[in-house]
């Protein structure tokens, strides 16, 4: 599947529901399990995932599910070999994890709307929690 395309063929259709999308694998248990390749988007306090079902290149609506920004405080991205993760935290100890590719010709603009994004994260009071080398 050709993500790029994908992406512009959802777009053009008018079927992603936010601003800013980009590819993340997500496994996370809320009020169900939600696992997998999902698209990321954001609009105003709210990120949207809509999971892809890679075999046969289209959306799966069942699977979709979408948290409100200001539920979490904090945020950090971790730098790993050829994938970064991004990671919410909310003041009780909750969090949520989004890995996603890096460094390759087809991340590009995964990791061009991630940065967007946490600048949309800073504006909404999300503080960011710096890494340092070792931990």
């Amino acid at each position: 599947m050709d993500r790029r395309g994908f992406l512009l063929e959802m777009r053009k259709a008018h079927q992603l529901k936010g601003l800013k999308p980009c590819y993340v694998m997500i496994n996370l248990r809320l009020d169900k399990l939600y696992h997998g390749e999902y698209i990321m988007s954001i609009r105003e306090d709210k990120l949207y995932f809509q999971k892809i079902n890679r075999l046969f290149g289209m959306l799966r609506p069942d699977s979709d599910f979408e948290i409100t920004i200001t539920d979490y405080s904090y945020f950090k991205i971790e730098m790993k070999k050829a994938r970064a993760s991004l990671i919410l935290y909310k003041d009780d100890g909750d969090y949520i994890s989004m890995d996603y590719m890096i460094g390759t010709k087809e991340s590009f603009s995964t990791e061009d709307n991630i940065e967007r994004i946490t600048k949309c994260f800073l504006e909404l009071k999300l503080h960011r929690m710096e890494v340092e080398d070792g931990e």
